[in-house]
């Protein structure tokens, strides 16, 4: 069930909203739970088993954990990561690398669960807090599992930190400045994944229709920026769709993308792009493994693990692997040869980071490397033609949509003209509503690139 279905937008959401409001405070987060399980249920039935087994496993290893004396906290702690990863790695990598040394009769050939890598990093990084002392384990079953399942951040995150959430799952209040917000959000999510990831997915699904490698070297830029800006305002909008509706029910998720489109160098993309993930790598892989205190040469080979691991937790296929190493790269120079250089907001340090970034997307489109060097290739071939008339002649107005939407100033004049009058912003947001709910309507093209991670 898709957030930008018109089932969940006319009848899941706004029913839970309701009984969510009406029910009294000690029976809310067993509802929310209860209808967390529906809603993964609705998607993937089969797999509600092994997300109840590993909530359960994991409460209880963090409360075994917790009650531990010093030198057995570390061995449950193993034992509880060993229960989260063996099931990461069993359901999305094991074809993966068993194919990789020559086994693949031997894989088990199981889909992907959905949100399995976001709930699993959410699990996992509770646990490693409940082991550091930063937190006590979660006594009660039924608020530890509405926060592994609530469904707003269940399948496509933000990943978020027991710490930001424990006291809101004890007591949280239900305001209409909360309200308002939330809408607001989930409203700018909504539009900006249907107004616009759709629109710009469509643009890149019509280029691999007629065929990739007739594109012009214009054309082939053009459709992998397209392809940067769908997968930016699909995610993003996703995100903000979820950081909305935690607040219309109470909660304070952590916000997951920052106008990354307008950053002038890879490490700052990084720190705007995917926030709660790089956070995730930082404080539970980066600083664990030693970060930057150990010398150059040992912060290197920390990022190199992060890189590579971060390539693999978007997909099992060696093109995201590539991908990993390729940021690894230019994290590295801009760390050591590029430092001085990136320092400033300059033209050339947009355009820098915009050429890196749609590079890299090239790789992160292409499962099948050939193809994706092909399209490289055609990118840098200098073949001219007409077809890039033909995308700017039919889409010029969605791009210049999308494109000023990840501009700060922009958004932020928009944003402040709607703030100081209130009959404006609800006809404005109202209107986005209207119009997200229409597209929906009559447009059958609706995937969500992230569910796939």
């Amino acid at each position: 069930m898709l957030f930008s279905s018109l089932l969940f937008l006319c009848f899941f959401f706004p029913a839970v909203m309701l009984l969510h409001r009406v029910l009294p405070a000690r029976l809310r987060n067993l509802f929310l739970l209860l209808a967390s399980v529906f809603f993964y249920a609705w998607g993937e039935i089969r797999y509600v088993p092994l997300i109840a087994a590993l909530a359960l496993s994991n409460w209880l290893l963090g409360m075994v954990m917790d009650h531990s004396r010093a030198g057995r906290r570390r061995f449950w702690l193993v034992i509880a990561l060993g229960v989260d990863l063996g099931a990461l790695c069993f359901y999305k990598y094991a074809d993966f690398f068993l194919t990789a040394v020559g086994l693949r009769a031997l894989s088990p050939h199981v889909s992907l669960p959905l949100g399995i890598s976001f709930f699993s990093f959410q699990a996992m990084g509770y646990l490693i807090d409940v082991y550091a002392g930063r937190i006590k384990a979660e006594k009660s079953l039924t608020d530890y599992a509405t926060f592994l399942l609530l469904f707003p951040q269940l399948i496509a995150g933000p990943i978020v930190n027991f710490v930001e959430i424990k006291e809101q799952l004890k007591v949280r209040t239900l305001s209409a400045d909360d309200l308002e917000t939330g809408m607001m959000l989930f409203i700018k999510g909504l539009a900006g994944k249907v107004l616009l990831a759709n629109q710009l997915g469509i643009l890149w699904a019509r280029a691999g229709g007629a065929g990739f490698a007739t594109l012009s070297s214009p054309a082939a830029w053009l459709c992998i920026a397209a392809f940067g800006l769908q997968i930016y305002f699909d995610f993003a909008g996703y995100s903000l769709m979820a950081i909305g509706m935690g607040r219309m029910l109470g909660f304070r998720f952590p916000a997951n993308f920052d106008h990354p489109y307008a950053t002038t160098s890879i490490t700052m993309f990084w720190r705007h792009w995917h926030m709660t993930l790089s956070r995730w790598f930082r404080n539970y892989v980066y600083i664990p493994l030693g970060g930057n205190r150990r010398g150059t040469a040992r912060g290197i080979f920390n990022m190199l693990v992060v890189w590579l691991l971060t390539g693999l937790w978007h997909g099992a296929s060696w093109n995201f692997v590539l991908w990993g190493l390729y940021y690894f790269i230019f994290l590295t120079l801009e760390r050591t040869v590029l430092k001085r250089w990136i320092g400033r907001r300059t033209f050339s340090r947009y355009l820098y980071t915009l050429l890196v970034v749609l590079l890299g997307w090239v790789l992160f489109a292409f499962e099948d490397l050939a193809m994706g060097l092909a399209y490289l290739e055609r990118m840098f071939s200098l073949r001219m033609g007409p077809d890039v008339l033909y995308y700017l002649r039919n889409d010029f107005v969605l791009l210049l949509v999308s494109v000023l939407a990840c501009i700060p100033p922009v958004v932020r004049r928009v944003t402040a003209a709607l703030s100081h009058n209130a009959a404006v912003r609800c006809a404005a947001y109202g209107g986005l509503l209207i119009l997200s709910v229409a597209c929906l309507l009559g447009d059958s093209y609706n995937p969500f690139l992230y569910f796939r991670f």
